[in-house]
């Protein structure tokens, strides 16, 4: 399947029939949106990314396949919902090292966080250090200062260590999986 984005750059993704450790982070997220819903905490889902099938083959009458299609538009960011009569919206990422790179965040993304922030949403960015089996959340203001100062010829990445300093460290257990509003209780309220 061929994928159109935005900026007019084409590409075949690789298609994995494994889970990989980003799908699991992912998933734990659901899961952990879905106990919350469930307890009735708050109310977030998974945006989906809009898309436009533009070719579809026909290989027999039972199994279609998309074999080609674009994104509408760029994503802004993975979840988004509210909690505690505030709106929450934030970005989730991973890293396989003790850092995270700014190259894995787009600024589209980063400016829809501000926007919900300068408009009185919840916004943060949360990333799961797998190195080191670690989650942490960081206000979306704060992980800004650090990427400017990244544009202006600093890091150009968090550390863990960084992370910590400015962010908090997500509680991880049996239900939920990631439990990141005890975190967002801690930034926020």
């Amino acid at each position: 399947m061929k994928v159109n984005y935005p900026n007019g750059e084409t590409k075949t993704p690789e298609i994995k029939r494994v889970k990989t450790h980003g799908m699991l982070f992912e998933e734990a997220i659901n899961q952990t949106n879905e106990y919350y819903r469930n307890k009735d905490l708050a109310h977030i889902y998974k945006k989906p990314t809009p898309v436009q099938v533009v070719k579809v083959s026909y290989p027999t009458r039972t199994k279609a396949k998309i074999v080609e299609a674009y994104y509408r538009k760029p994503s802004t960011t993975d979840y988004n919902g509210i909690y505690k009569g505030k709106y929450i919206d934030f970005e989730a990422k991973e890293t396989n090292n003790l850092t995270f790179s700014f190259t894995h965040i787009f600024s589209h993304q980063l400016k829809h966080l501000e926007a919900v922030k300068k408009h009185g949403g919840l916004a943060f960015v949360i990333i799961f250090y797998k190195k080191v089996d670690k989650v942490v959340i960081i206000d979306i203001e704060k992980f800004m200062e650090l990427y400017n100062i990244g544009l202006k010829g600093g890091k150009k990445s968090i550390s863990y260590e960084d992370a910590l300093t400015v962010g908090i460290e997500v509680e991880r257990k049996f239900a939920p999986p990631i439990d990141y509003l005890a975190a967002v209780d801690k930034l926020y309220f």
